[in-house]
């Protein structure tokens, strides 16, 4: 049986402590809070960054993994193990996909298989969760990959935004869109899904967080009651676990035999969205 380690980044809602109990391997994320830049996870947990872009003069930047860290953590994976699938943040919010696909391709000898999430934080970080199931069941690559392939494409994510301004300045939503928005105090819902060309799509604007809230518990019911498979539901959020909790409760309400944990987004994502998001993520449950 061939042995195959498992990569992803910080951007997927994975923590370093989760990767070391699960034996998966992280590339960080670079995040830059005022001319500060700290490796996401290892050198500022989320609950920190929460704090520090609080306090912050301007909106946090992040940047891609070091190829170079990549190179050697690749280097040191491939006299440990047969494969290595590296799994990260969808391309069509960054550039790490391609950049590492540039690595592998360089590096034919350590026998790399780079994928696209096409998703973001969550629900990319529960296909590395899935990967991780199945290597530990002796699957094969092509195997896991078909597998991904499926569950990539049932998974979808509605999140409420109760401020513009990091969306806006990352260059998420249009800065017109989100200037108008902003005097209208017009709170976006907005979709993630794989087929989304730049991962999301504003799909509904409220004007008050309750009606957004609403908004959020109404379109998961409407989108869970066309599915014909089992499935998970997740909140997560942006350093604002109060509301989150509520949206949560209520979903619990509608859903009693679900368990519905509870997330708090990674630094990465919370830098372009700002902490005031909560988003609801749904995918298949796997059963066997």
């Amino acid at each position: 049986m061939m042995s195959i380690a498992i990569v992803t980044d910080t951007a997927c809602n994975i923590t370093p402590e989760e990767a070391d109990a699960l034996g998966l391997y992280l590339l960080p994320v670079e995040i830059t809070i005022d001319n500060e830049t700290y490796k996401d996870g290892f050198e500022i947990n989320t609950q920190e960054f929460y704090e520090k872009m609080a306090k912050a003069s301007t909106i946090p930047k992040t940047a891609q993994p070091q190829m170079g860290v990549a190179y050697e953590l690749y280097e040191k994976l491939s006299k440990e193990y047969d494969e290595i699938l590296s799994i990260h943040l969808g391309s069509n919010v960054s550039g790490t996909v391609q950049s590492l696909k540039l690595l592998a391709r360089d590096i034919p000898e350590m026998n790399v298989t780079v994928y696209d999430t096409q998703l973001i934080s969550v629900p990319a970080g529960y296909l590395v969760l899935e990967a991780h199931r199945l290597v530990k069941e002796g699957k094969e690559i092509t195997e896991i990959l078909d597998h991904l392939n499926d569950v990539r494409g049932k998974s979808i994510a509605y999140a409420a935004i109760y401020s513009l301004d990091n969306l806006v300045e990352s260059g998420r939503v249009p800065s017109v869109v989100g200037t108008v928005a902003k005097l209208a105090k017009i709170k976006p819902i907005i979709s993630i899904k794989a087929s989304e060309e730049k991962g999301l799509k504003v799909v509904e604007g409220v004007r008050t967080s309750k009606r957004a809230n609403k908004k959020l518990i109404d379109l998961i019911v409407d989108y869970t009651e066309t599915l014909d498979y089992p499935f998970i539901l997740d909140v997560a959020h942006g350093n604002v676990p109060e509301e989150a909790e509520k949206v949560r409760q209520e979903l619990q309400e509608k859903f009693p035999n679900k368990e519905i944990n509870m997330h708090l987004l990674t630094s990465v994502i919370g830098a372009h969205s700002g902490p005031e998001i909560i988003g609801v993520f749904v995918a298949p449950k796997i059963t066997e």
